[in-house]
């Protein structure tokens, strides 16, 4: 057997069973696809055995194609790119797709598989063109490597040759196309188009499957950051449940996920944005500081996933005042205000005995104040501080919200530190549940969206913030000079 103008066919056309691609754009017809037996063959297999294996005509036999495929061809890609010739690409590629259709049924199909399989391109084929002009001219401007996330990703070798095999089909044509204009032939030759046809298909195939491959190993951050999420929040849906002191257990395996996830979430930030945009180290016990910060003013202005976590056991932050430690007790300037640091020095401090050191308020002040109580925080966090701060669960319910406390958070002499803290634990626990929420928001997509995430100005503007955030907030907070 034998398609148009004698040329025999390729071995995707000889037998197997028929798959019937759906119309584009309403207007074409459906194409019939034959998949070659026992084993279906990829566009770029058909295309190395109709043109390297020496089944096209012109006597093109082994290497001579792609000998001629690369000989001058980036100069006369650079010629198609000029203005007029550009301009010229959608005129060109509408009068061979309509020659094509005239006898599209001994021609082999021009839509590849990976057209109507892969939906991350299909914006590429939106318009219903069967030869889109923004392909070739994709195919004109396309180089050794794409650039995604700041990754240099390179083409296969076979994409070049390819492409370039394209771009040499492509050029008869023209010349084809000024002569029926100018009256001189009444038609474009059926093999000249043929060619085409089949250069375009193997093009398209192989450069799609390249992009593909390229795009996963973009989003590989991306796909890990949504991976680690998932722990995360099902191990905080566990505390809601568990009963005390079994919940104690859960809260550490959430501080493991939230290592996870943070450090996760590092990698995500150093593909997209520069070094001095991000915070370099992110530490978690950061989040758990902020956490508590907001417990102790007993308000809360953001709907946190993490509310409870600084109540999370075995948590030490560092004693940068080790030589001068006495161990004791450390008093407020009320009843209650005790923060316990009779500890091994080279331990560390507990979290509220840092946050007593850096703002002034401990948990004893926000009990006495009428803040913080028994039920606050997710997976009873205000039961596990009064317990480690030494406040009886009965002391705490007598203390009402008409008890004053100056130097609780909140109170009339609350500390300038204390206040400017409030203030980057809301802007830090919002900016960690965007990313959240964004993150959550990708997990069904990521077939479908663009995989230069660098270049998307609502997620890098939405990762700019919590980096942001955490660097201020680090500064502030976990900085060993801030303390007195």
């Amino acid at each position: 057997s034998s398609s148009a103008g004698g040329w025999p066919k390729t071995g995707s056309q000889r037998g197997g069973r028929a798959l019937h691609a759906p119309p584009i754009g309403g207007r074409l017809r459906a194409h019939t696809v034959r998949l070659s037996t026992p084993a279906a063959m990829s566009a770029l297999q058909a295309a190395g055995n109709s043109l390297v294996g020496g089944g096209a005509p012109g006597g093109y036999r082994g290497k001579t194609v792609q000998n001629m495929a690369t000989l001058g061809v980036r100069s006369l890609r650079e010629d198609y790119l000029k203005p007029a010739a550009r301009s010229e690409i959608p005129r060109n590629l509408r009068i061979i797709e309509e020659r094509y259709e005239r006898d599209a049924a001994v021609l082999d199909p021009v839509a590849s598989e990976e057209r109507l399989e892969l939906p991350r391109f299909q914006h590429l084929f939106a318009g219903g063109e069967l030869l889109p002009a923004s392909v070739f001219i994709a195919a004109l401007e396309l180089g050794p490597a794409e650039q995604l996330n700041g990754q240099i990703l390179p083409y296969d070798s076979e994409v070049l040759v390819l492409r370039d095999h394209l771009v040499v089909t492509y050029k008869p044509l023209t010349m084809k196309i000024r002569q029926v204009n100018a009256k001189e032939i009444d038609d474009i030759p059926l093999r000249a188009v043929a060619t085409f046809a089949r250069a375009w298909t193997a093009f398209e195939s192989a450069w799609l499957q390249n992009r593909e491959v390229h795009a996963v190993q973009a989003l590989q951050p991306v796909a890990k950051a949504i991976l680690s999420l998932e722990p995360l929040l099902l191990s905080l849906d566990k505390e809601r449940l568990l009963p005390w002191p079994r919940v104690q257990h859960q809260k550490v395996v959430t501080l493991k996920t939230l290592e996870g996830f943070m450090h996760s979430l590092s990698e995500l930030a150093s593909s997209v944005l520069p070094s001095l945009a991000r915070e370099l180290n992110h530490d978690p016990k950061l989040l758990l500081l902020m956490d508590h910060v907001l417990s102790l003013r007993g308000e809360r202005t953001v709907v946190s996933c993490l509310d409870g976590a600084s109540a999370t056991p075995h948590v030490s932050f560092p004693n940068h005042q080790v030589g001068k430690a006495s161990g004791g007790l450390t008093h407020s300037n009320s009843t209650g205000a005790l923060t316990n640091s009779n500890q091994d020095p080279a331990k560390g401090l507990t979290l509220d005995a840092y946050a007593f050191r850096l703002l002034g308020a401990s948990v004893g002040d926000a009990v006495a104040a009428g803040k913080l109580r028994s039920e606050s925080g997710n997976g009873q966090a205000g039961r596990f501080k009064l317990a480690m701060s030494g406040t009886p669960l009965e002391v705490s319910a007598l203390r009402g919200p008409g008890v004053s406390h100056e130097t609780a958070a909140g109170g009339t002499r609350e500390s300038e530190m204390s206040k400017r803290s409030a203030g980057h634990a809301n802007e830090l626990l919002s900016s960690f549940e965007a990313i959240k929420d964004l993150l959550l928001s990708l997990k069904s997509t990521l077939e479908h969206v663009d995989p230069a995430i660098d270049k998307d100005t609502a997620f890098v503007a939405q990762l700019q913030r919590f980096e942001r955030a955490f660097r201020r907030s680090k500064r502030l907070f976990l900085e060993p000079d801030n303390l007195a």
